[in-house]
């Protein structure tokens, strides 16, 4: 003996189950749509300070960013900062360097990684408080940056933006000290 075949309301309960999983799956993305991202100003003469684990020296201070906006990172070792132009830096830190010069390709692979694609210029620089390293520009993204170290710590600098000079990166770089 065969049931008769349903007729009717089976949509509704279809319908109802549609609407749950599209409010579960469109409702998180309107949510982060709408909510800005938490930035907040650095003031005049204020310190960013990151801190890679590992042995002391372990910590770096820099300034010259006065009216940026700083982004949380959740993260101690890296600092990402918006310029009131729109161009981006982004700072981050690594200790425990003992061959410098292989640091420099590791990080410069870490920022391809990173979505920054660059190459070295061929360029140097070298501060007043003992940061030295080469120069790289992006190769498919207007922006500039630098790997310099200093005791066992290397730090990259990127100033993504259009308008980004190394002038602009440079102002940065000279504040670049080791927290002892």
């Amino acid at each position: 003996m065969s049931q008769p075949a349903r007729r009717g309301n089976d949509w509704r309960p279809a319908g109802v189950v549609l609407a749950v999983v599209g409010a579960l799956i469109a409702g998180p993305s309107v949510l982060a749509a709408l909510v800005p991202i938490r930035e907040t100003a650095v003031d005049r003469g204020g310190e960013i300070e990151l801190t890679a684990p590992g042995e002391e020296p372990d910590t770096v201070r820099f300034s010259g960013v006065d009216g940026w906006q700083r982004r949380p990172t959740g993260d101690q070792t890296t600092a990402v900062l918006t310029a009131p132009d729109g161009s981006r830096l982004a700072v981050s830190v690594v200790g425990g360097v003992t061959d410098f010069t292989e640091a420099t390709g590791w990080r410069l692979k870490v920022l391809g990684v990173q979505g920054f694609d660059a190459y070295f210029d061929g360029g140097e620089v070298e501060t007043g408080n003992g940061f030295s390293g080469p120069t790289c520009r992006g190769s498919d993204r207007a922006g500039v940056c630098a790997i310099v170290g200093n005791d066992k710590l290397a730090v990259t600098l990127v100033l993504a933006g259009d308008d980004a000079t190394l002038s602009e990166l440079t102002q940065v770089l000279e504040t670049l000290t080791v927290r002892r």
